[in-house]
């Protein structure tokens, strides 16, 4: 059912993209799920061509529902790096992160650092994404007590859709 309902949410959301195509994050279970998500360039050598959301993280709630095609979520700031001297940070309107921008053009979903929230008190977190991103590893899927987080693409007609699911 909860892929069917994956799915349905797939088939809804807007064709516009970056970062390959758009993240959709679902959260199906009973507690809030607080992420920052990470955008690379899974071919530059060296690490270096990324973008993570560093402030704030994004906070879906229990039953929650939540679609990006770009970096553009307003309020964010994002620590871009391009090379080894480090990373920049930039709001999510910055010119180089906006659909068609430098970083958005080049870069895809690639993981997500969470943890889960009951009642404003933390609880487990952990790390899942894309396995070819080999410059900070994770599962592509996790088991925590409060349920299981999984991280999946899914193309369709030339767009890549990233899901990152709290089950």
């Amino acid at each position: 059912m909860k892929k069917l309902l994956t799915i349905l949410g797939f088939m809804s959301i807007s064709f516009a993209y970056a970062q390959g195509g758009p993240i959709i994050i679902n959260n199906y279970t009973g507690a809030d799920f607080h992420t920052r998500i990470t955008a690379a360039n899974l071919t530059t050598p060296g690490c270096y061509f990324y973008a993570a959301l560093d402030n704030p993280e994004l906070v879906i709630p229990s039953g929650g529902m939540v679609s990006y095609n770009s970096f553009n979520i307003p309020g964010t700031i994002w620590k871009v790096s391009t090379s080894s001297s480090g990373a920049t940070p930039r709001p999510g309107s910055h010119p180089s992160l906006m659909l068609g921008g430098v970083i958005s053009s080049n870069t895809k979903w690639v993981m997500s650092q969470f943890q889960f929230y009951q009642s404003g008190t933390a609880l487990t977190s952990g790390g899942v994404g894309d396995p070819a991103y080999t410059c900070n590893p994770v599962p592509g899927y996790m088991f925590t007590p409060e349920g299981s987080v999984e991280w999946f693409t899914i193309t369709s007609g030339g767009t890549t859709y990233t899901y990152l699911q709290a089950l």
